[in-house]
C-alpha cells in the first residue's frame, strides 16, 4: 500500500473520528479516547522498531516520564497545553540521554536494556517522593469542566496528538533520516560503510518515538487526575503496543493506527462478551493473526491490491 494511499485513507479515517462523538455514547467515547492512546505509543514504537529495527519493550518509560512532567507541572499552575508540550519535550529529551549509551547495544541486548530502564525509572520515582508523590501517587487538579465536555476534549487532544504522530511518520518514511533508519534496520555495519551516522540516527529515531510517547502519557495523566508508578510504568503498554504495531504493520505509516482499533475494538467486545475466557479468545485470535497475516494487515491489503491490478492488466491484454 503506497504512501499517498495510506495518507488518504488515514484523512477518511480522521474525518470519521471527528464526527463519532455526535453518534456514540460516553462508554464507547471513553473506548476510543484509550484506541487513540494506544495508537500514539504504537507510532511511537513504529519509529524505533518499524524502521530502526530496535526492539524497545521498555518504551512504557517514556509514557511514565511524560505523565510525571504533566502532573508536576500542572500541580505547579502551568497551563495544559504548556504542560504537554513539557511532557513531550521533557520525554524526547530523557531519550536523547540514555540514548547515548544504550543504543550502542544490539538486539536482545537493546531489548532488555529498555526494559531495565523503565524498571530504573520507577525507582527513580519512588525516591523523589516530594515531588512526585513516591508510593502514593500525585493527585492532580480537578477540572471545572462538566465531565461530558471534559472526555469529549480528551477525545480531541488525543485525535490530535495521534494525527500529528501519523503525519510525522509520513514524513519520516519518505525523508533523509526514514531511509538511513531503514539502511541500519536491514544491516547496521552495511548502512555505516554507506556513510550513514548510526548512532545519530538511533537517537533521533529514539527521541521521536519518546516524544510521541511522552505526549500520550502527558494526556492520560490529566484525563485520570491521579498518577502513581504502578499504571504510569507499566510495561504492559509497550507489549499492547508492540502487538498493534505488529498486527497493523510496522514500517507503514498507518499500520499501528489500523492494529490499534482491531485490537482494542476486538478486545473490548470480547472482554464484554465472554468475561471468564476472553484472555484465551483474545489470545487464540492473535495467534491467528500471526499465523495469517504476519506482516501485519497493511501488508495484506497491499497484496491483495497487487493482484487485483496484476487480474485487471491481464484482462486487458486479454481482450
Amino acid at each position: 500500500m503506497k504512501a499517498k494511499h495510506q495518507l488518504a485513507a488515514a484523512a477518511v479515517l480522521l474525518v470519521l473520528a471527528l464526527i463519532l462523538p455526535a453518534v456514540i455514547d460516553n462508554y464507547w467515547l471513553r473506548v476510543m479516547t484509550t484506541v487513540f492512546m494506544i495508537a500514539i505509543v504504537a507510532q511511537g514504537l513504529n519509529v524505533i522498531v518499524g524502521f530502526a529495527g530496535y526492539h524497545a519493550f521498555g518504551n512504557a518509560a517514556f509514557f511514565g516520564v511524560g505523565a510525571y512532567i504533566a502532573g508536576v507541572s500542572l500541580n505547579a499552575q502551568v497551563p495544559l497545553a504548556l504542560a504537554i508540550v513539557l511532557a513531550t519535550g521533557g520525554s524526547a529529551v530523557v531519550a536523547g540521554i540514555f540514548g547515548w549509551p544504550l543504543l550502542r547495544l544490539r538486539g536482545h541486548y537493546f531489548a532488555i536494556a529498555s526494559v531495565a530502564l523503565n524498571m530504573a525509572f520507577v525507582e527513580v520515582i519512588l525516591n523523589l517522593g516530594g515531588v512526585t508523590g513516591g508510593a502514593m501517587g500525585l493527585p492532580l487538579p480537578i477540572s471545572p469542566m462538566p465531565p461530558d465536555l471534559l472526555y469529549r476534549m480528551i477525545y480531541y487532544m488525543m485525535l490530535g496528538a495521534l494525527t500529528v504522530a501519523t503525519l510525522v511518520v509520513w514524513h519520516l518514511s519518505g525523508s533523509r533520516l526514514g531511509y538511513a533508519l531503514r539502511a541500519l534496520r536491514d544491516s547496521e555495519s552495511g548502512a555505516e560503510v554507506m556513510g550513514v551516522d548510526t548512532v545519530k540516527a538511533k537517537i533521533l529515531a529514539w527521541m521521536i518515538s519518546a516524544a510521541m510517547t511522552g505526549c500520550a502519557g502527558g494526556i492520560w495523566a490529566y484525563w485520570l487526575t491521579f498518577i502513581e508508578v504502578g499504571s504510569a510504568f507499566d510495561i504492559g503498554i509497550s507489549m499492547r503496543a508492540y502487538i498493534m504495531m505488529l498486527l497493523g504493520g510496522m514500517g507503514t505509516i498507518i499500520g499501528p493506527v489500523v492494529g490499534a482499533f482491531v485490537f482494542e475494538i476486538v478486545a473490548t467486545l470480547v472482554w464484554s462478551e465472554f468475561t471468564h475466557i476472553h484472555n484465551l479468545l483474545l489470545g487464540m485470535f492473535l495467534i491467528a493473526v500471526v499465523i495469517l497475516v504476519p506482516n501485519g494487515i497493511i501488508h495484506l491489503i497491499s497484496r491483495a491490491s497487487a493482484r487485483l491490478s496484476a487480474a485487471r492488466e491481464l484482462r486487458r491484454a486479454k481482450a
